[in-house]
């Protein structure tokens, strides 16, 4: 009759121990969901090996191990989704800096070089155009400068009608092939393609904020660039001339 007895008891101290541990569960829960009971429930929770722990601690190792188990269910999708709305956060971040930077700044060059051209007078720069379409090294040089410094794009393309019909297609080619050398001194040519620059300029900034270039490298950097560009132009109208020449007379247009 005593081994029953003894069976019994040791039922009950299972069933004990497993209350114990319920009770236990549910406390914890209960401060990680409900924080304003927190400070009358952390009496409640038993010490465990290292010692009592809090509903915010608790709170937060629940937290973590849901995003750590996301993460291993995910795997490489949930790092692809992470990157891919990061580059568009990282863009956002960088038009907030153009609309509070650099849009205001080209609002305001491109009427201050508007009432230029108007106090000059359209017709001194279209006389000023026709002069410099005479000869090829200022066809292809000055007269795309002047057409994307006062009329900017596309206002620009219209000074070919100061040229020959044999000119017009080089002149085209150098004219537009300008737009965006141009920006890094005079952006408010072609405002609508700023970001060509800008997202050098954006680059070129952190690196000189960094030390990794000299301070004032972006300026140099769009100096050499307007300068290459006019070279790069030149050779392009002096090139499409040539090849417009070559299809007209296999054609037999005349020009």
């Amino acid at each position: 009759m005593l081994a029953p007895v003894h069976d019994l008891a040791a039922h009950h101290a299972v069933a004990g121990s497993v209350g114990d541990s319920a009770h236990h569960g549910a406390t914890l829960l209960a401060q990680a969901t409900d924080p304003g009971a927190a400070g009358t429930a952390q009496a409640t929770v038993p010490a465990t090996a290292g010692g009592p722990i809090s509903a915010e601690e608790y709170a937060k190792r629940v937290q973590q191990l849901s995003t750590s188990n996301k993460e291993e269910q995910l795997g490489w999708l949930a790092t692809i989704g992470r990157h891919f709305i990061g580059v568009f956060q990282k863009g956002g971040e960088v038009f907030l800096g153009f609309v509070t930077g650099i849009i205001p700044t080209l609002v305001v060059l491109m009427t201050a070089f508007y009432a230029l051209t108007g106090m000059i007078g359209e017709e001194r720069v279209h006389g000023l155009a026709r002069k410099a379409g005479r000869i090829a090294l200022t066809r292809y040089t000055v007269l795309p400068v002047l057409a994307m410094f006062f009329l900017t794009n596309p206002m620009a393309y219209t000074f070919g009608t100061f040229l020959e019909e044999k000119h017009k297609p080089a002149f085209y080619d150098s004219a537009v092939s300008f737009c965006h050398p141009i920006l890094g001194l005079f952006p408010h040519a072609n405002a609508g393609e700023y970001f060509v620059w800008g997202g050098v300029l954006v680059a070129l900034l952190e690196l000189e904020n960094r030390g990794v270039v000299p301070p004032g490298y972006h300026i140099n950097l769009a100096i050499y660039y307007f300068i290459v560009g006019i070279v790069v132009i030149l050779l392009k109208g002096i090139v499409t001339e040539r090849v417009t020449r070559f299809l007209a007379q296999r054609e037999g247009v005349t020009l």
